[in-house]
């Protein structure tokens, strides 16, 4: 066979290859237009954005930026958690940017594929605000709290993150659970509720005071971007992350990040919420001593155990701002 003869041969079957491969791609593309667009909702009710257009304008913005990039979506935004339930299991969720405490606590096969930002950062910083003008954490024992149900549960992110499970839940009195973090925030502002826990940024300007910081142990993370149905295959999710590494928005949220700390964030919510084992004292009787000395003649004074007081541990802090 001719060398001329040889090259050609191999030509036609790379040619071959090629036609197969832009046919399989062909047939890919059109399965995947026929699915239709991803569905991307919105629920994070501690997310400390304003307002409904805030959440709308972030969700159809990040939207935008996914179709742009070549995944087409259609966008959806959920104020209360059986709403946002029942479309996820009808399967009509496809991604979703969802609030960190209901991923911790009802999403453990959520594929997390990135973490909002707010000035770059992963986490905001978090407290007890409230519109009484003197007082500390004690004082607000059996105050009413206003706060939000991101799993539709009874609260216990509470106690066991934000009061890192020094104090329970029940400490405070429950208010009914507000819809979102701008509506629990009004709440103490209309002193229809005497506190709540909330990102420094949800109560700008709103003339509430700190009572307690819950520090670098005791905050939660921004809304994660999760996908939640198989449509989201791993090639699919790749082509996501490199989009949404470059999205830019004006607000609060800003941006997200594709790095480790995103699956970190909620692996460290899930633990916290399992909350703290029950500290079980072990009493141990100590050996008899052998000595000279009658018992009579040595006095065992009482020895108080010394402890750092628990009202210590949840002082407001000294000079942060």
């Amino acid at each position: 066979m001719s060398h001329a003869k040889h090259s050609s041969m191999n030509l036609s079957r790379r040619q071959l290859a090629w036609t197969i491969g832009a046919l399989l791609c062909g047939l890919s593309a059109s399965a995947n237009a026929a699915d239709g667009p991803l569905q991307l909702a919105f629920y994070a009710p501690t997310a400390p954005l304003p307002s409904a257009e805030a959440r709308y304008s972030f969700t159809d913005k990040l939207g935008q930026t996914l179709g742009a990039a070549g995944i087409p979506v259609q966008t959806k935004v959920f104020a209360r958690p059986q709403d946002f339930e029942a479309a996820l299991k009808k399967g009509l969720i496809d991604l979703a940017i969802i609030d960190p405490v209901y991923v911790a606590e009802r999403g453990p096969n959520f594929q997390v594929l990135a973490i909002a930002t707010a000035s770059g950062e992963a986490y905001l910083r978090w407290g007890l605000y409230t519109h009484e003008a003197g007082g500390s954490l004690f004082d607000m024992a059996g105050k009413r709290l206003a706060w939000v149900a991101p799993g539709g549960k009874d609260g216990s992110y509470i106690g066991n993150v934000l009061l890192y499970g020094e104090l329970k839940t029940s400490f405070f009195n429950l208010r009914p659970a507000a819809p979102d973090m701008s509506a629990a925030v009004s709440e103490v502002v209309l002193r229809r509720a005497d506190c709540v826990f909330a990102p420094e940024q949800a109560v700008s300007g709103k003339g509430l005071r700190k009572v307690y910081d819950t520090g670098e142990g005791g905050r939660l993370p921004n809304p994660l971007l999760v996908s939640t149905s198989s449509r989201v295959t791993e090639p699919v999710a790749a082509s996501i992350r490199k989009a949404v590494s470059g999205f830019n928005a004006t607000g609060l949220l800003d941006g997200f990040k594709t790095t480790a700390v995103a699956g970190d964030s909620v692996r460290s919510v899930r633990s916290k919420l399992k909350g703290r084992p029950e500290r079980v004292l072990v009493l141990a009787e100590p050996s008899r001593l052998n000595t000279q000395v009658q018992s009579s003649m040595i006095s065992t004074p009482e020895l108080t155990p010394a402890s750092l007081p628990l009202r210590a541990l949840f002082a407001p802090s000294e000079g942060i701002p």
